[in-house]
């Protein structure tokens, strides 16, 4: 049995920034009608802020036309303490689906149990590494070696093998934009220590989009880049799951929904 899986931070839950006072997300509707255009079996979001106090599962299902929903707060100190958590939503329309809200150290996470497959839905600290690391082990914690096990979302971190290209990319941007890449600096520093890739990797993990394109940023991002020139959206697979296709949606319908492109792949167990 094959499943499409799309995994995708969606920005602020779709508000216009994390400081809106709207209600109802001003691109709702627009990430809904993508979504259902693709029809994936899973769809894996993160950045889902504000959805669990603005939306019922009840009205996520009418939204998105999918029978299971999981949304879940991060409960993260930290963004607790700037004044906005964040969060993650798992949908689901296939039968038997289980979700579960699973600790990572310092936040959240969803583990979903469907059609013999494990995916584990999660959204990593965006300032430290250390933290990124902690949370990533926390993952492995909960793999079963035995179950075909999925991890994908937003890592916040480089690939080490990404590195050499990312660094020229980086650089090109520095000059064009002097001002914010500086102030971004420290956090980009953070990322290119490259731990938490390593770490899946050496657990028997597969980087399924390596060399298959990047994911950030897309149009929503706050400088005028025209063409994703980043990689921080990842799907990993272990030794139990066939990847049978993985892209990153670059069409223009998804990069003026989002800072980032969504990934899409169809997998299957061994």
């Amino acid at each position: 049995m094959s499943i499409e899986i799309l995994s995708w931070n969606i920005l602020s839950g779709g508000f216009k920034d994390y400081g809106s006072p709207e209600k109802r997300p001003e691109r709702i509707d627009g990430l809904a009608s993508v979504i259902k255009e693709l029809k994936p079996d899973i769809v894996s979001l993160v950045d889902t802020h504000r959805w669990t106090d603005i939306f019922t599962v009840t009205q996520l299902k009418q939204i998105f036309g999918y029978p299971f929903v999981q949304p879940i707060k991060l409960d993260d100190e930290r963004l607790i303490g700037i004044g906005h958590d964040n969060g993650v939503t798992v949908f689901s329309q296939i039968a038997g689906t289980e979700m579960q809200t699973i600790w990572l150290a310092t936040r959240n996470a969803i583990k979903t149990k469907v059609g013999g497959i494990d995916i584990f839905t999660i959204y990593l600290d965006d300032v430290n590494e250390d933290t990124r690391i902690k949370q990533i082990k926390a993952v492995l914690e909960l793999v079963d070696i035995y179950t075909p096990t999925i991890i994908t979302g937003d890592l916040n971190t480089f690939d080490r093998g990404d590195l050499a290209q990312t660094n020229k990319q980086l650089e090109v941007l520095g000059y064009k934009f002097p001002g914010p890449m500086k102030s971004m600096k420290r956090s980009l520093n953070e990322m290119k220590r490259g731990e938490v890739t390593k770490i899946l990797v050496n657990a028997g993990f597969i980087d399924m989009g390596k060399g298959k394109g990047n994911t950030v940023p897309a149009k929503l991002f706050p400088l005028p880049v025209n063409d994703p020139v980043l990689r921080l959206d990842y799907a990993f697979g272990n030794n139990l799951i066939k990847l049978e296709e993985f892209k990153v949606l670059t069409d223009e319908k998804y990069g003026n929904l989002s800072d980032h492109y969504p990934i899409w792949m169809r997998v299957s167990s061994l």
